[in-house]
């Protein structure tokens, strides 16, 4: 079936009905290569100036505090912030994010016992391959890896096991659940067993360098990667990283969203505008706006993107939202 992916617009022929996104949004919100850019050059954008993108961030991050402090609805004035869904400005802010630095991070943060900071990475990364809290709440913190009493526990847990919010590959030919439990394994065996995550971990001190080693994992993208090192990034395993302010994964989503701001900007280019972006952020956004870094800038982008096909008319976004 083929139909448009909402979270870059392109046209893709193997497309999921029920879940609402393209079977390959891995690869749709990976680092954007020249099939991404190939893709992405077909579709004309409406541009748009660089003011929509600190409006849009300051719009977003106001209906957040509104809603945060208890007001009623509506939280924004906006028609389009009223009937569409959108990720916070900030990825800390979002419930499961909130979740898992409240439960798994901050409690074990110093690789205090249960187990050290290659338990802590393993929680992080297999805690990603489900992106759900009520998966993590249902498994609770990992210090072994029991492949028939994960399997057990997720078979008598009550669905959705898996997130809705993209696609989580795994083997076709087997069940879901069997799969990503043996994806599980190979991630305990690098974090745990190996000790090579940790080990990359303190000796690069690179978030590009762990988000390029965890695709040796089997159905672990570069997308999914990366939700992984941002995690590592709020504890001692990667808050130290030296290209935490230098380095990004820019999918396509984000070299959408730039090229609305800077037509023809080429993917090897995207990282250097976010980056300028970054710069400019504090100058531009009111000051109960926290600071921003190039992480945020990223999503945000891919967020002006939708909230721009809206606006002009050139398609929308997955979810729906009741803002009125």
């Amino acid at each position: 079936m083929r139909a448009m992916c909402p979270d870059c617009g392109t046209i893709f022929g193997n497309f999921d009905p029920d879940g609402g996104v393209c079977q390959d949004v891995l690869r749709c919100r990976s680092e954007a290569g020249s099939g991404a850019e190939n893709q992405l050059s077909q579709t004309t954008l409406q541009t748009c100036d660089e003011s929509l993108l600190w409006y849009w961030i300051t719009e977003r991050h106001n209906i957040y505090m509104k809603r945060s402090a208890g007001l009623p609805k509506p939280w924004s004035e906006d028609p389009i912030f009223q009937q569409f869904k959108f990720v916070n400005v900030f990825r800390k802010l979002d419930r499961t994010t909130v979740w898992l630095i409240e439960n798994f991070l901050e409690p074990h943060r110093q690789g205090k016992l249960p187990g050290g900071l290659d338990t802590l990475a393993y929680n992080i990364c297999w805690f990603r391959m489900f992106n759900r809290w009520e998966t993590g709440a249902y498994l609770g913190w990992q210090t072994i890896y029991d492949e028939a009493a994960m399997r057990h526990s997720l078979n008598a847990m009550p669905p959705p096991v898996f997130t809705g919010a993209y696609i989580i590959h795994s083997e076709p030919w087997e069940p879901k659940i069997d799969s990503i439990v043996k994806v599980c394994k190979d991630l305990w065996h690098m974090c745990h067993a190996a000790g090579a995550l940790e080990t990359s971990c303190e000796d690069e001190k690179s978030m590009q360098v762990v988000w390029k080693g965890l695709q040796q994992v089997r159905h672990v993208g570069p997308f999914m990667a990366y939700q992984m090192v941002l995690d590592m990034m709020y504890t001692p395993l990667l808050e130290n990283a030296e290209d935490r302010k230098t380095w990004a994964c820019t999918g396509p989503g984000a070299l959408r969203g730039v090229r609305r701001l800077v037509p023809g900007t080429s993917p090897k280019n995207t990282l250097k505008v976010m980056l300028d972006l970054t710069a400019r952020s504090s100058a531009n956004l009111p000051a109960h706006v926290p600071e921003m870094d190039v992480h945020d800038i990223e999503f945000c982008l891919c967020e002006l993107d939708k909230y721009c096909r809206v606006k002009f008319g050139e398609g929308r976004p997955r979810s729906a939202y009741p803002g009125i």
